[in-house]
């Protein structure tokens, strides 16, 4: 009687574990295929970062310039105006409206 107890217990397993082994092969590879598919995101990812870095560093060379320019223009308006105040008779250029 143990012995067919035992016989119908293993039996049971076998029939449940190989269920589970065919759930678990196709659970693993549907990780598979999210793991692929996740290092294929995370590549492009990585290119879009790069390539967003490279375009701070554009932008903030192009501020750094931008901003020079600004200066010097700046210096330019008040010599200009200082050498139009020195002229008598002109009259004071006109301030620009902002």
């Amino acid at each position: 009687m143990r012995v067919g107890l035992c016989a119908a217990l293993v039996l049971a397993a076998a029939v449940l574990l190989a269920g589970c082994g065919r759930e678990i092969a196709r659970e693993n590879e549907q990780l598979r295929t999210q793991v692929s598919t996740m290092q294929k995101e995370n590549q492009e990812l990585k290119g879009q970062v790069a390539s967003l870095k490279g375009d701070l560093d554009a932008t903030k060379k192009r501020v750094g310039t931008l901003t020079q320019e600004k200066q010097e223009l700046e210096e330019k308006i008040k010599l200009i105006e200082a050498r139009a105040a020195v002229k008598p008779g002109t009259k004071p250029p006109l301030k620009p409206r902002k």
